[in-house]
């Protein structure tokens, strides 16, 4: 936020909230939905959420006033587009987030605010576990993704050449969810 005496200015809002925390007790969220505790699914929608229409709520004065601005939302291919197994309170919420992304660029679209999402596969991070990297490697370029290629995605998005881009889903996964077949490579094509 750039403030001047008489003014403060926020024209760019990127809404990224994730589901693994550090000093987080367990992924309890991770179960059948028949045995998913309520708390669980509330705190899996609040976090991957909740948080964006706040922090959207929030902003949302101050794009308005200056007739301009861009939000760019952090969905995942998991939820809009694929799914796997026991993740049903982050796909909901993900889903969410498209759904989220394309009501706010139908309503701000006129006045002068873009709203789009992006939608990250595999990517390597410090906090990724073995088994994410390992799907990584399996998607058709080779190899999991990387932060700085999302963080592109969401620099283009936010930027004045993406002017006549509002209400849209960029999937950032090395091709995957094109793939009907997840496993190695050399055992398929």
């Amino acid at each position: 936020m750039k403030s001047s005496r008489d003014t403060a200015v926020l024209d760019i809002l990127v809404n990224n909230a994730g589901m693994t925390q550090v000093g987080s007790p367990g992924e309890t969220t991770s179960l059948p939905l028949a045995e998913l505790p309520e708390q669980d699914w509330d705190y899996g929608i609040a976090i991957n959420l909740k948080t964006a229409f706040n922090v959207s709520k929030a902003v949302l004065p101050f794009m308005l006033k200056a007739n301009y601005g861009r939000i760019v939302n952090v969905s995942s291919v998991t939820g809009p587009i694929v799914t796997n197994p026991r993740e049903t309170a982050y796909s909901a919420a993900k889903a969410g987030m498209v759904g989220l992304t394309r009501s706010l660029a139908l309503e701000l679209a006129r006045k002068g605010i873009t709203v789009n999402a992006v939608a990250p596969g595999w990517i390597e991070t410090a906090s990724s576990p073995d088994y994410e990297i390992i799907a990584g490697r399996n998607t058709p370029v080779g190899r999991p993704g990387r932060p700085d290629e999302v963080a592109a995605a969401i620099a283009f998005l936010a930027s004045e050449s993406a002017s006549y881009i509002t209400g849209q889903l960029i999937i950032i996964d090395g091709g995957n969810s094109l793939q009907e077949y997840k496993g190695p490579p050399d055992l398929y094509y």
